[in-house]
């Protein structure tokens, strides 16, 4: 059975799409160098925690 619709993921589903915005933003210009990751943290199929980090390197 699908948990996809279950209300739980469709609010980390709109939490997740704001921050991967907001991720983007700060990596996507000139200037920066690193890594951007998101990590989903799921249990029993329902999405638990929304994990992101940006690292830099500095040149």
């Amino acid at each position: 059975m699908s948990t996809e619709n279950n209300v739980t993921n469709r609010t980390k589903e709109a939490q997740l799409q704001r921050m991967i915005a907001e991720v983007k933003a700060e990596i996507l210009r000139r200037g920066f160098h690193g890594t951007a990751t998101v990590e989903l943290k799921v249990q029993d199929g329902t999405i638990q925690q929304i994990v992101r980090s940006v690292h830099r390197i500095e040149r």
